[in-house]
């Protein structure tokens, strides 16, 4: 679905959340941009350019997720382990011998991911 600005009610609703977006999409805030200057026409291609970005790198996620989990498979481990195991491998690797760390990966990690 392609976003459409048609009138000023839509343009404001854009201007609120497009920074949000583009931080969503790049990691940062947009800087350099006069978004007050674009047209509907323009800032409706900016927004769907942006759009379009974020779910291309959703699908590469999604992607590089189910490769994790297939290659620790592959080595003979059922999915609710192999997920322990990459949730485990993250805990040491972002965070060491943190236990409160540890502790909220696995609320959070790669397990609570895949059966909430």
């Amino acid at each position: 679905m392609r976003l459409a600005i048609t009138n000023q009610e839509e343009r404001e609703d854009v201007m609120m959340w497009v920074s949000d977006l583009y931080k969503d999409v790049y990691g940062s805030r947009p800087r350099g941009y006069n978004f007050e200057a674009f047209s509907n026409a323009e800032l409706a291609t900016f927004v769907n350019d942006l759009i379009e970005e974020r779910e291309h790198e959703a699908q590469i996620e999604s992607e590089a997720v189910e490769k994790a989990i297939a290659d620790v498979m592959s080595l003979g481990a059922d999915k609710e382990t192999a997920l322990r195991w990459l949730d485990q491998a993250d805990a040491f690797f972002m965070y060491g011998d943190d236990s409160f760390c540890e502790d909220h990966i696995e609320k959070y990690g790669w397990v609570a991911d895949q059966f909430e």
